[in-house]
């Protein structure tokens, strides 16, 4: 690492605390909290239970009765440049993502590999001591239903100007990305779930939920070079923005209509 950089990441350090955060975690659902100040994405709590993930869509069936036994976070938001970019200049992550000029900040980041968004999860379990890890595709669409079990969390027809998807009435549709927290949340206050990126969770890819796991776990066998996708994008028609909904990418190619949200682990 270059000098410069060194200063860089030391004044970064001094500037926000770096190191680990040992506050006792939250435990009431919904409650909002962040592990360090300014650069840890707002996280909210989780809470168990059990829903039906998929639906009767040839790549989204059979339905599967999922369990989930433990609260869980979720980032509040997809995550940013700003989030991504205070890793990249602490020396946790080695290059700052191109924002294709649509602005960084609090826009969600893009163009990152799984590689890459494992070099952040793990700077970001190092700065605060916790467990960051992205999320199975049953916690999310888990966490995105919140407790619904229509197409989307306000019901089964898109409403025109409520997420930034391609004919969606909003202007990012079918331009670019939208900076987060620009539509209202679901239920249990987590934004863009529907819609702005596609979301990129652990799962390897499988055409079907064909023997899923039903306790929450995210699948480990398939195909492994190619993850789950979920939450539609600014590109992709409504019906990719559906709770059920799921594609698959390389997760080595780098792409403007992906990103993705961290889930934290509670203690």
């Amino acid at each position: 690492m270059s000098t410069a950089r060194l200063l860089a990441a030391s004044l970064l350090t001094v500037l926000i605390g770096l190191g680990p955060v040992r506050a006792a975690d939250p435990a009431a659902p919904g409650t909002v909290f962040r592990d360090c100040e300014r650069i840890c994405p707002e996280l909210v709590v989780i809470q168990p239970g059990s829903f039906i993930m998929g639906s009767d869509e040839k790549a989204e069936a059979p339905r599967v009765s999922v369990r989930i036994s433990k609260p869980f976070t979720l980032g509040r938001f997809e995550t940013t440049f700003d989030e991504f970019d205070a890793c990249v200049d602490a020396g946790g992550c080695a290059k700052k993502p191109y924002d294709r000029d649509w602005g960084r900040g609090r826009r969600p980041v893009h163009t990152v590999t799984l590689a890459e968004i494992e070099d952040y999860l793990a700077w970001l379990g190092k700065t605060t001591g916790k467990r960051y890890r992205l999320p199975s595709e049953e916690e999310w669409e888990y966490a995105a239903r919140a407790g619904t079990t229509t197409d989307y969390w306000f019901g089964d027809t898109m409403i025109a100007g409520e997420v930034n998807c391609r004919d969606c009435a909003t202007e990012w549709s079918a331009v670019k990305s939208a900076p987060v927290g620009s539509f209202n949340p679901n239920p249990w206050g987590l934004y863009d779930v529907h819609g702005n990126l596609n979301e990129l969770v652990a799962d390897c890819w499988n055409p079907t939920h064909k023997d899923a796991p039903t306790d929450g776990s995210a699948r480990t066998d398939g195909d492994c070079k190619s993850r789950v996708f979920k939450g539609g994008a600014w590109y992709y028609n409504p019906r990719a923005s559906r709770s059920s909904w799921r594609a698959r990418n390389d997760a080595r190619v780098p792409s403007y209509v992906y990103g993705f949200r961290v889930l934290r682990e509670l203690e």
